[in-house]
């Protein structure tokens, strides 16, 4: 497994911003990124021979050369690049301490809600967390350096075994998250609480799509099941809310007071609050989805649907009359 080069950088370092966040502060981002852009082309062509060292395996030769382009170059990809092979050849050396500062550089290059930003950062702490090459995830007992001859972690092979691993153990802890999701009193409050985990599941795929999806898959059910128990109720509610209103949102008719109006503006409002949460939902489904569908997830996209066009419905139903003169009777 070949680390993939950069694609989005952060913002302010003369680079490419990563996409913008949708509603809710979910980022779906490029699972390939593309190599960064390099708009000098003596600049490109050093980064291009350097890249042939290292894959030639000349470790200590490419980490000298990026080292000495990394003073020298003004090109921003060129930089990242630059980043990216020193990172790579320390690995391959052994080094994991140079090789986890350099990842941890090269991490901070990108927008912080990309794939590469994660993928980079948690490189960097599996080596940090390995100082014998092989890693286990907290929790584990201590690694034994490995025989001669032996993998570690410069190999890309275990390195993505790692990758995976470190993105399991961080998915086996969103359990603990349910009790608060269930516990959300509103729709507004469950899905406030489902954010953070969704963004959690866009770390764990981001890390490795191979990881498994256990733990967001159950964190995600429950919120929908919450969301769906608890629009039922609000549902019938609204609804019976407006058959009772409904005579007096009848078009110069009278009937309608200026407290009416507030209750028919207010409740119009608080149902496209309502579509929104649930616009949030739908947006979290397919981030917290990983490789693949789950027995749940064709329901939850259904029920979420239903209760946002029915939240979008009411919206459009409780609207505050036109009356003569624009004034109640």
């Amino acid at each position: 497994m070949a680390v993939p080069c950069v694609a989005q950088q952060v913002p302010g370092k003369k680079a490419h911003k990563g996409p913008a966040a949708p509603a809710g502060g979910v980022t779906i981002t490029p699972s390939a990124p593309a190599a960064p852009a390099i708009g000098n082309v003596e600049e490109g062509q050093k980064v291009a021979e350097i890249q042939a060292v290292l894959a030639a395996g000349e470790f200590d030769k490419a980490i000298e050369a990026a080292n000495t382009l990394l003073k020298t170059a003004r090109d921003e990809g060129a930089k990242t690049e630059a980043i990216r092979i020193l990172a790579e050849a320390y690995r391959k050396k052994g080094d994991w301490r140079q090789a986890a500062t350099a990842y941890q550089r090269l991490s901070e290059r990108f927008a912080k809600d990309s794939d590469d930003t994660t993928r980079y950062a948690g490189i960097a702490d599996i080596l940090r967390s390995s100082p014998a090459g092989v890693y286990l995830p907290p929790g584990s007992p201590a690694a034994k350096a490995p025989t001669a001859g032996g993998q570690t972690l410069a190999d890309d092979t275990v390195l993505a075994e790692a990758l995976t691993k470190l993105a399991a153990f961080r998915g086996s802890r969103m359990k603990t998250r349910i009790g608060t999701i269930t516990r959300g009193a509103t729709p507004q409050l469950v899905v406030a609480a489902l954010m953070p985990v969704a963004e959690e599941s866009r770390q764990i795929f981001g890390l490795s799509p191979d990881a498994p999806a256990d733990g967001p898959h159950e964190v995600c059910t429950a919120a929908g099941n919450r969301l769906q128990t608890l629009g039922n109720g609000i549902i019938a509610s609204l609804k019976n809310k407006l058959d009772k209103m409904q005579p007096k949102m009848v078009p110069y008719s009278g009937g309608i007071t200026n407290l009416d109006k507030t209750e028919i503006t207010n409740t119009q409002a608080a149902c496209k609050e309502l579509v929104e949460v649930e616009s949030k939902f739908q947006q979290a489904l397919p981030v917290m989805s990983g490789k693949g569908d789950w027995p749940d997830l064709a329901r939850l996209q259904k029920e979420c649907a239903e209760r946002k066009a029915n939240y979008e419905q009411l919206a459009g139903r409780f609207i505050v009359p036109p009356s003569y003169g624009g004034y109640g009777w």
